[in-house]
């Protein structure tokens, strides 16, 4: 990628030299609500009003590109939301292999889940053997 922006750059940059070089001549630039008149050499103008479109178009790329942005910061969240509730499972299924011979003590807290991790469904016998089904988490917002 480095090489593409030379072999682009090295010879636009060519070009308006060359350009800049042949139109030395004046010109008068009259911009006509305002009533102002510049006088400046034709290059000048030529290459001013194209950065100016340049900047312009490059203020317009990134205001609509806003919404992906945010799309993607939102994407982030969620993601490391997700990876928190997984560690915090697999933490959780690791404690219940290793205490399903010495269960805990009656009337003993358990841990308190990270922030974002899902809840543990009540201890009956019905909820007991049922698979674990992934939680639904809202998306924060930056």
């Amino acid at each position: 990628m480095k090489y593409l922006s030379w072999i682009l750059t090295v010879p636009l940059a060519i070009v308006a030299v060359v350009f800049a070089v042949s139109n030395r001549a004046g010109a008068t630039l009259n911009l006509w609500p305002l009533g102002i008149s510049v006088e400046a050499p034709l290059f000048i103008l030529v290459l001013g009003s194209a950065l100016a479109g340049l900047i312009a178009g490059g203020f317009i790329a990134w205001f609509s590109a806003g919404s992906t942005r945010q799309r993607r910061r939102a994407a982030v969240h969620r993601a490391e939301a997700a990876e928190r509730e997984l560690a915090f499972l697999r933490h959780k299924i690791e404690r219940e292999r290793g205490t399903a011979s010495n269960p805990p003590p009656r009337g003993a807290a358990s841990e308190s889940p990270p922030r974002g991790a899902a809840s543990e469904p009540p201890a009956n016998d019905v909820h007991r053997n049922a698979p674990v089904r992934p939680t639904r988490l809202p998306a924060s917002r930056a």
